[in-house]
């Protein structure tokens, strides 16, 4: 009996809050659907779930229910509420992920958030950055790509001028657009780094370096999307600026990130087996 109402309670938790918590679901479902930059929100919350679940038996073993715990949700659904009162989605997003919070701490303590670190750390990474914030974060990106695309274009010879983020060739223009910036593959290698690291590396020390490791992946490749896009027009007459053959030079690349960043996992698990064996 005791087995069964260690389900039947997390599953009434989870009903209660889909449908208390809809009108923020609903939201940050629209948001994630109109933004190319958390595509990956759709992969990672299943993610989340799973990680949860494998955390079911630390759940049920910790003291829960505690008066603390009690008012920390209490808490929680206030500030939900006066999250929906004033109608600023990133806050109803944060006040959600706060109950999620304090809901995981009553169910099973507080020192259930520690086994619980990373799933929670991965939940408000796929809140989705205000509007304002995220543009100037581009537009840093951008120009920043643009510089050092300029510089090694350079290397091959290619005559050509830079004004702010645009790259001028004698017959052609490339301006390094949103799509280019990095950001988009910023936030989802930074996220899939950590998801990686949870579920192969023992460290988090390791971890933190498979991290740091995305971050420059990340923007190596849309700069590298860059310069192949200008030396393939100048020297091959062929433009990949557009249309399919755009969106397949980026997933090629962006595959050949998450091979950089496997191949660096690799290395980082190897190192880990040679310090548990020396």
């Amino acid at each position: 009996m005791l087995h069964i109402q260690s389900y039947i309670l997390p599953a009434l938790v989870l009903v209660l809050f889909v449908v208390g918590y809809y009108p923020s679901l609903a939201l940050i479902t629209q948001k994630w659907l109109a933004s190319d930059d958390y595509a990956h929100a759709f992969f990672i919350v299943p993610a989340i779930g799973y990680m949860i679940w494998l955390k079911r038996d630390c759940l049920a073993e910790n003291n829960g229910g505690s008066p603390v715990a009690l008012i920390f949700v209490v808490a929680a659904v206030l500030l939900y509420l006066f999250s929906l009162r004033i109608e600023v989605p990133t806050f109803i997003f944060l006040a959600t992920a706060v109950s999620i919070v304090a809901a995981l701490s009553y169910l099973g303590g507080f020192g259930v958030l520690k086994e619980l670190a990373v799933p929670i750390l991965l939940l408000f990474m796929i809140i989705p950055v205000p509007g304002q914030i995220l543009s100037t974060l581009t537009a840093s990106l951008q120009l920043r790509i643009s510089e050092v695309s300029e510089i090694l274009i350079r290397l091959f010879g290619v005559p050509m001028f830079r004004e702010g983020n645009v790259l001028y060739l004698e017959k052609m223009s490339f301006q390094v657009i949103e799509a280019c910036s990095g950001i988009r593959s910023l936030l989802s290698m930074t996220t899939l780094s950590i998801l990686i690291g949870y579920f192969t590396l023992s460290r988090i020390s390791s971890t933190v370096l498979l991290l740091l490791f995305s971050i420059p992946v990340a923007i190596a490749i849309n700069i590298v999307r860059v310069v192949v896009l200008v030396l393939a027009f100048y020297f091959l007459q062929v433009d990949l600026s557009a249309g399919l053959s755009h969106t397949l030079t980026g997933l090629i690349l962006f595959v050949l990130g998450l091979v950089l960043l496997f191949a660096f996992q690799r290395f980082l698990e190897l190192w880990e087996r040679k310090k548990q064996n020396s």
